[in-house]
């Protein structure tokens, strides 16, 4: 059984925990903070996640999100998606 890769580990928390900081990632998954930035760095190259920003006070936090899956779609398959949702 092949092992998961940091990115799949993190990536499919995040799916199950929308919302998490990457500190809270980091001491839910008992990985180093440099690792779950470093997968996150990736993950949102590829598209895969967003990032929101919050302030509720002078500090800023950076919450993670997964991309909502129809936007990960190219559009030549959206828009045939669109037309047969027309039909």
């Amino acid at each position: 059984m092949p092992k998961k890769s940091s990115e799949q580990i993190i990536y499919s928390f995040i799916c199950e925990n929308p919302g998490l900081n990457t500190y809270q990632i980091s001491k839910k998954l008992r990985m180093s903070g440099g690792r779950v930035r470093h997968a996150l760095k990736k993950l949102r190259e590829s598209g895969l996640i967003k990032f929101k920003f919050e302030r509720k006070n002078p500090r800023i936090r950076k919450l993670t999100y997964p991309t909502e899956f129809w936007k990960l779609f190219p559009r030549v398959l959206k828009s045939e998606i669109k037309k047969l949702l027309k039909l």
